[in-house]
């Protein structure tokens, strides 16, 4: 079973992760129900009603939908999608995308014209069918530099010591933790965030986000053409490692690069890691099991199974037997992951297919679950989307130092 999902769902999700944004989804009723748990799951809002008997809604809380039938794939649907814009552009959403089922896109209806007929130009977009096609991480990327691109103002002021957290959605696990975090960390630098693009902004902070001096990556599969766009267009410096800030060590090594393109001291930034990692050290201090030779298994994207590869390794002696890496058209971070791997003779384990047993499995929680179950492997961690079963009441982020204490929580506990 293959739980990772296409461009079209991270394209969804990347406008579901705005909170005044909406997507319409030209289709079957049964397309969105799954889509809607998932929006729900990931960006929880406030006191969600069910719109019962709302035009489009017709019980669902998120994810407005045109409700084609068998006669639509036959006669056309082009009046069902125009309606459904003409009703949802009267709401108070500020960005509309435009998304078709697999289905409704053999249909051919003209989505654009059906935009334009509802004078929703300036603020409505319409998904291009062929992210079905692509990873996960490029429906995300390339959804969010299309929205910057239609939204930007035609003139822009440059806002010093500003930052866009880019390379973040609302799929990654614990997202809100992870940006009050690294708004700390630049905080601590004097440098204040504009925008978190795709995870928990709005829409006047995407038209500001234009402004910022500074971009900052977190996980460079989900920004690539987003940072291209924001330095090429507008002249903002990207900052970024080339993976994510997993582990303490690398934390570090983001803080240090921030204050080498930025010139702001992170002195106080790196006393906050620093605290998280003395009471790692501490509470280890108390620590009975002994890891060392214990195998292990990732399966992510190369930008955060580099980083965690290598701490698990290096710090706790472990050995990877297969790191399968989610697809991807940023190949940087798997380029840094095969030459540590080479380093060490462990190249063949990427993409190696799982053993009967593993110690570890670090993955999607839903596999996570299934496999430690089945007893694959003695402990599965959740590292990312899918993770229907949890519900993470504490702070359960994988990037940052507090991402550290996540991880180290989950491998060296029992339970």
């Amino acid at each position: 079973m293959d739980a990772r999902p296409d461009g079209s769902v991270g394209a969804i999700m990347a406008i579901e992760g705005i909170k005044d944004a909406e997507v319409i989804l030209h289709g079957p009723d049964g397309c969105r129900k799954n889509l809607n748990i998932l929006s729900s799951k990931s960006y929880p809002r406030p006191k969600e009603n069910m719109n019962i008997g709302v035009p489009f809604y017709r019980g669902s809380s998120r994810i407005p939908c045109t409700g084609i039938i068998s006669t639509d794939y036959i006669y056309g649907s082009y009046d069902k999608i125009e309606s459904a814009l003409e009703f949802v552009g009267r709401g108070d959403s500020e960005f509309i995308a435009v998304v078709c089922s697999p289905g409704a896109s053999l249909i051919g209806d003209d989505c654009n014209k059906a935009i334009s007929v509802n004078k929703l130009d300036s603020r409505a977009i319409s998904l291009d069918a062929s992210m079905m096609s692509e990873p996960l991480s490029y429906g995300i990327d390339h959804m969010l530099a299309d929205m910057v691109r239609l939204l930007a103002p035609s003139d822009h002021i440059m806002e010093k010591n500003t930052v866009n957290i880019l390379g973040l959605s609302v799929l990654q696990k614990d997202w809100p933790t992870v940006i009050e975090e690294f708004t700390e960390i630049l905080s601590l630098m004097g440098l204040k965030v504009i925008c978190t693009l795709g995870a928990g902004c709005t829409i006047d902070e995407v038209k500001r986000s234009v402004n910022a001096e500074y971009d900052l990556v977190l996980c460079p599969e989900y920004a690539d053409e987003t940072s291209k766009l924001y330095t090429e267009e507008y002249g903002i410096k990207e900052i970024s490692l080339g993976y994510s800030p997993i582990g303490f060590d690398a934390t570090d090594a983001l803080i240090r690069l921030i204050e080498k393109i930025t010139g702001m001291n992170g002195n106080k930034a790196l006393t906050h890691v620093d605290k998280y990692r003395k009471r790692a050290f501490f509470c280890m201090n108390a620590m009975r099991a002994n890891l060392k030779g214990d195998t292990f298994a990732i399966d992510t994207d190369a930008s955060v199974a580099y980083p965690l590869a290598r701490w698990m390794f290096e710090s706790f002696s472990m050995v990877p037997v297969s790191i399968r890496l989610y697809d991807s058209k940023y190949g940087r971070s798997e380029e840094i992951l095969r030459e540590f791997l080479k380093e060490h003779d462990l190249e063949n384990t990427i993409n190696a297919e799982l053993p009967e047993f593993v110690n570890m499995i670090l993955c999607d929680g839903n596999t996570a679950m299934l496999e430690q179950a089945s007893k694959h492997c003695r402990k599965g961690i959740d590292i990312r989307f899918p993770s229907v079963a949890n519900v993470d009441f504490r702070p359960s982020p994988i990037f940052g130092a507090k991402g550290a204490m996540y991880l180290l929580d989950r491998i060296i506990n029992p339970m």
